[in-house]
């Protein structure tokens, strides 16, 4: 029922400690079909529906209303919290858009989307920068290692050494030109997609992105490429792409695949003999064509929580599995 996944939806983000607009919880409306495998087709829903659904759930004390916020009883406090975040997404915003400009000089680079906290402007004062990098096929390894020194050279790139870097970049997923989609399907990877902010990437080929990840509608209903996505991509530099364009010419063909070759085996050396990439409950890839880092996983502990506050109010018969992280089942 459209009543049971508003409230699946506002629980969900409760765990984030994050009360939703009702325009929000339209659009990132979880499936109704996630909640019970007998729910019949329900076709478009409208804006009116999710609101007329939120007003009954708010006359029956289900869910609380507060600035144009829904949230769980007793959580009034979430919608004061959720403005206080939303001014520090705003200065890290500024910042993060500055730092960014620079990275137009990186050479293979064809998109950068921002993710996590900053894409759901939910941040806190230690909050980094989440990065999902599109890189051109074939040479994934050479533009993550050019990418990491500019970056260091910045003295703006998380390190793994680095428990909590504010304001800085956390570089943790890149896919290539040729496999742009995200084989790892979850609730949770659901709803950290389409929250993607497009940063500095072809309007093209981020439509291309989502149109090849159309497995998040079994997730999000009302998802659709279609949708307009905020957009705060930066002012663009002819200088910096040229050098960017320069260093690709210089390494074409066979000094580049050489190139892409050498940083291939030494990070891949790196990663494994990194003691983090085989711990549990997290994701370490590193193949030819995608490179995620999530070796502690915020994942498995969102679903736990969702899954839990599901039993307890008691509108779904369904467990949401995680997408398959190491040590899980």
């Amino acid at each position: 029922m459209l009543k049971d996944a508003i409230l699946a939806t506002v629980v969900y983000y409760d765990v984030f400690d994050f009360p939703l607009t009702s325009f929000e919880a339209h659009r990132y409306l979880i499936n109704p079909k996630r909640l019970s495998h007998k729910t019949e087709a329900m076709g478009d829903i409208s804006l009116t529906e999710i609101l007329n659904e939120l007003d009954k759930l708010v006359e029956s004390g289900k869910l609380f209303g507060k600035f144009g916020f829904y949230f769980l009883p007793g959580r009034s406090e979430l919608a004061e919290l959720r403005i206080e975040r939303e001014k520090i997404a705003a200065q890290k915003w500024r910042r993060l858009r500055r730092l960014a400009w620079w990275l137009q000089m990186s050479p293979w680079v064809r998109g950068i989307f921002v993710s996590g906290s900053m894409a759901l402007g939910n941040t806190t004062i230690e909050s980094d920068f989440d990065i999902l990098v599109i890189m051109q096929a074939g040479r994934l390894y050479a533009g993550r290692l050019l990418l990491s020194a500019l970056t260091s050279l910045m003295r703006s790139r998380r390190t793994r050494y680095q428990q909590i870097a504010p304001d800085k970049f956390c570089f943790n997923h890149f896919i290539t030109t040729d496999h742009l989609t995200i084989d790892h399907p979850s609730l949770y990877n659901a709803q950290t997609y389409v929250h993607l902010v497009p940063l500095m990437i072809d309007r093209q080929l981020a439509a291309s992105f989502f149109a090849a990840n159309l497995w998040i509608n079994k997730y999000v209903y009302n998802f659709a490429p279609r949708l307009e996505t905020v957009h705060r991509e930066i002012k663009i530099s002819r200088i910096l792409k040229f050098k960017a364009r320069v260093i690709e010419w210089l390494f074409d063909h066979t000094l580049g695949n050489q190139f892409e070759k050498l940083a291939r085996r030494y990070q891949q050396r790196r990663i494994n003999d990194n003691p983090a990439t085989h711990q549990t409950g997290g994701r370490v890839v590193a193949t030819d064509t995608e490179l995620e880092f999530h070796p502690r996983s915020f994942e498995r502990i969102v679903l736990d929580r969702y899954n839990a506050l599901t039993r307890r109010f008691k509108f779904s018969d369904n467990v949401e599995p995680d997408s398959g992280l190491t040590g899980n089942k």
